[in-house]
């Protein structure tokens, strides 16, 4: 016999979880069904698909998160980003932004993939107990089969368990095999890069820039540049320090695949010293690092984002480069139309995986992501370039940027993504 479901969500990671915290938050009358591969455990303990990677959470998506009543929980294990520095390797051009000249307390927060996890598990939990919504988990659990049908879609497991719900929402990640069942095709673009990833603590700072953010910041305490990310351009990647703690950093070091894989070889001594060359001492003297570890990198835009009553959302939608930090707050946008358009198809008493409803939602989200992926590609290859004239353009428009308060606000609201939701109250600090 078939479980019937009014929504059922493909993966229970991040995207998963927040789909869900969602639907419950706004249309808690919807049955919901998650399927999930890995195994749940203790809320307590880390799960297994939530890693130590970290993650820089947008203003754009702290106001989201905290509609959503999951930043109260969040905030404890999340670290505070009040200025960007974003430089050129081996150029003068350099640009400060503060979230001061945008009367915000941060331009956005870090944290850890599996304190987000933990979190987004619990609110889920409370958002059940608290409700009457109905919320099924099968796991360990896969899809083997969807079969599309006028009102209905239907979702063989790998259990053997039949699904019936009207909207089958696709949160597998970049390598969803759901995707690939329900023939959306891909445009795949892989990078000439790899990223090496891991956490750094440092000592001392670099006393120039010191003054400059002083300079730049005279409000602030003695603990400013706690709270400073750095994203240095080179010419085989960019290289990002997310602060974490006090001169702890999360650590994207962008690098070929070639010099990446030869990071790894290095003895922790030599891996610091080769960084350090790379990277200079805007953070400090970097002290000591953790086990990295290196991730290929591409570009991956879908053709649609739904077919018809399956919808796609986050890295299964679209990967981009983690430069700017700007892949789970694009996804997050996804989720916030998502929930918006099923609530309003609720409203009207329309059918919400009919083909208006996901067409909405495609049509609301085209531009916003075709925006991201443009801006990312555009820094990955444009900072790639060598050779003096792009350099020296490089330079000017760093220079320009730090001169120019438009420009500035522009790049700024990319990052923060301030301007995508709307009508949600400001974060307190």
């Amino acid at each position: 016999m078939a479980n019937v479901f009014d929504v059922v969500i493909s993966g229970g990671g991040l995207s998963g979880l927040l789909t869900a915290i969602g639907l419950l938050n706004e249309a808690p009358e919807l049955s919901i069904a998650i399927i999930e591969p890995i195994e749940k455990s203790d809320l307590q303990a880390p799960q297994d698909n939530f890693d130590g990677r970290c993650l820089a959470l947008s203003y754009g998506s702290l106001q989201l998160l905290q509609h959503w009543g999951v930043w109260p929980e969040l905030k404890p294990l999340a670290w505070p980003i009040k200025t960007i520095v974003t430089s050129d390797r081996g150029h003068a051009g350099k640009t400060i932004m503060k979230a001061d000249d945008y009367q915000l307390n941060a331009m956005g927060y870090v944290s850890e993939m599996r304190n987000m996890g933990m979190v987004f598990q619990s609110v889920l939990r409370r958002l059940e107990n608290r409700t009457d919504t109905r919320v099924a988990w099968f796991n360990p659990d896969a899809i083997t089969k969807v079969e599309q049908g006028s009102d209905i879609i239907e979702i063989e497991l790998a259990s053997k368990h039949t699904l019936k719900a009207r909207l089958l929402v696709v949160a597998e990640g970049g390598q969803s095999p759901t995707r690939q069942k329900l023939g959306i095709e891909i445009q795949v673009s892989d990078y000439p890069q790899a990223a090496v990833i891991a956490n750094v603590k440092t000592h001392g700072s670099d006393k120039k820039l010191e003054r400059l953010l002083r300079r730049a910041n005279p409000a602030q305490d003695e603990n400013i540049s706690h709270h400073v990310a750095f994203e240095r351009f080179t010419t085989t990647g960019p290289i990002a320090f997310l602060p974490i703690g006090k001169q702890e950093y999360s650590l994207v070091w962008t690098d070929t695949p070639e010099n990446a894989a030869r990071h790894l070889e290095l003895s922790k001594p030599e891996f610091i010293e080769k960084l350090q060359q790379d990277f200079g001492f805007a953070a400090g003297e970097i002290a000591t690092v953790s086990e990295p570890a290196i991730y290929p990198l591409s570009l991956i835009k879908t053709q649609r984002l739904f077919q018809g009553r399956a919808v796609l959302v986050g890295n299964s939608a679209h990967t981009v480069h983690p430069i700017a930090g700007q892949g789970f707050n694009l996804g997050l946008r996804d989720i916030a139309v998502l929930v918006q358009q099923i609530t309003q198809a609720k409203f009207k008493h329309e059918d919400i995986g009919s083909f208006e409803t996901l067409y909405r939602y495609q049509g609301n989200r085209l531009q916003d992501i075709d925006r991201i992926t443009g801006f990312t590609d555009l820094l990955v290859r444009g900072f790639g370039l060598e050779g003096r004239l792009p350099a020296g353009a490089r330079t000017l428009g760093l220079l320009a940027l730090q001169k120019c308060d438009g420009l500035q606000r522009w790049l700024a609201l990319h990052f923060m993504s301030s301007d995508s939701i709307k009508n949600i109250p400001q974060i307190k600090n």
